[in-house]
């Protein structure tokens, strides 16, 4: 056999001796495929259970006072002769009972289906503000090229609460009052679009 013989055959021997290598390679392969399945899988189950669980999941401990809480109470105009019965003093052993007496002054009733939609932020020069809002009976209405501060007062006949505010580039805000004042919905985002609905 010549040398060149030789060689080609060592040439040949060495590639199938690799290529076996790497079938053995492969073939040993899908147990650690399957155990990383496994183990994944296992972390999303464990996950899930404890999301699931919730408060179960936490431990408190025992020996810690229990949590306090704080009581807010409105003073409505005394209307009516004052009750003369003996107050129902059946209560959580933690809390103190406490005698609010009225300071005489009557306020205005307050119609609790009035909000007030308001949308404000930053108008640019020659950028048309396009409001839409939710009236009375529910139904849709639009304000066209209005300026900002924009707001509305509407006394709800229907529980609809809906305003929107669309602009070419303008930062735009939008919030929903109830009758005491208080927030009971808003997008403060400063986007060229707004929406608050409850």
């Amino acid at each position: 056999m010549t040398t060149a013989a030789r060689r080609g055959s060592g040439r040949a021997g060495g590639v199938h001796n690799l290529a076996s290598v790497h079938e053995r390679r492969q073939g040993s392969g899908w147990p650690l495929v399957a155990l990383t399945a496994i183990g994944i899988l296992g972390v999303t189950a464990a996950t899930m259970f404890v999301i699931k669980a919730g408060g179960a999941a936490t431990t408190a401990d025992p020996d810690s006072p229990p949590p306090t809480r704080t009581v807010v109470a409105t003073i409505a105009p005394n209307t009516t002769e004052p009750n003369t019965a003996e107050p129902n003093t059946a209560q959580a052993a933690s809390e103190v009972p406490v005698r609010l007496e009225s300071n005489g002054i009557a306020t205005a009733a307050v119609d609790l289906r009035r909000i007030v939609y308001t949308i404000a932020g930053n108008q640019r020069p020659d950028d048309p503000v396009t409001v839409v809002y939710a009236d009375q009976t529910g139904e849709f209405h639009t304000d066209t090229n209005v300026t900002l501060p924009w707001t509305m007062t509407v006394t709800q006949d229907v529980p609809v609460n809906y305003v929107t505010a669309n602009s070419r580039g303008s930062q735009l805000n939008c919030w929903i009052t109830d009758a005491s004042g208080a927030t009971v919905a808003s997008d403060t985002r400063f986007a060229v679009s707004t929406t608050c609905n409850r």
